[in-house]
């Protein structure tokens, strides 16, 4: 299976499910403010190295609004990042960033992940 099939099929969520979030832009085509929080949330986009932090981090809950397919809105810090919801197995891109679904009401959905980017980036 392809990552293309993977992306073009809608994901079924549930409440404690394990996703794969993947922005569908680049940080080279958006602004300052969304390129710094695409920094913290993923990482591994820029081909980045997670380091092992020296102190346990934080969860932190995000918002996320779907469509009914796999296209979404991930709002971190106010900001808006246009997503792409995977499921969290083998064929999941290097690049994508782990969210739990921690509640559900409509199309908006709570997702807990750890900002494992380098904030000070």
């Amino acid at each position: 299976m392809s990552i293309a099939n993977v992306i073009s099929a809608p994901v079924e969520l549930f409440v404690g499910q394990f996703v794969a979030l993947l922005p569908t832009r680049h940080p080279d085509e958006v602004g300052e403010v969304e390129r710094y929080q695409m920094r913290v949330l993923f990482p591994r986009l820029l081909g980045g190295v997670v380091r092992a932090a020296n102190k346990p981090l934080r969860p932190r809950v995000y918002s996320l609004t779907t469509g009914g397919d796999a296209d979404a809105v991930l709002t971190a810090g106010g900001t808006e990042i246009p997503v792409v919801v995977l499921p969290l197995d083998v064929f999941a891109p290097a690049e994508a960033t782990a969210f739990q679904v921690v509640a559900m009401s409509g199309r908006t959905l709570s997702v807990r992940g750890v900002p494992e980017g380098d904030i000070s980036a």
